[in-house]
């Protein structure tokens, strides 16, 4: 199944994210959005990410505004629900 059409979760997948992001850069980002619970960056690709919510409202309010978000002004983040 296409990343797209995953159904909603809380959990969100982050792709296409600049090598220099920080943690902190992205808990700032989706902070602006109710209820995040966690951030969680891959030491190993470094262009992926996981954002996790406390319920799967506010993981769509988030997705829904900061999908294609440009973090370094360059390139589109592409934000999708996370497999379970």
């Amino acid at each position: 199944m296409p990343d797209e059409y995953l159904p909603p979760n809380k959990i969100l997948f982050l792709q296409n994210l600049p090598e220099s992001v920080s943690k902190d850069q992205l808990m700032a980002l989706f902070s602006q959005y109710p209820n995040l619970y966690e951030v969680r960056l891959i030491p190993t690709k470094k262009d992926i990410a996981f954002v996790e919510y406390m319920d799967e409202t506010s993981a769509t309010a988030a997705k829904d505004a900061l999908h294609n978000y440009k973090l370094d002004g360059e390139n589109k983040i592409k934000i999708t629900y996370a497999r379970k």
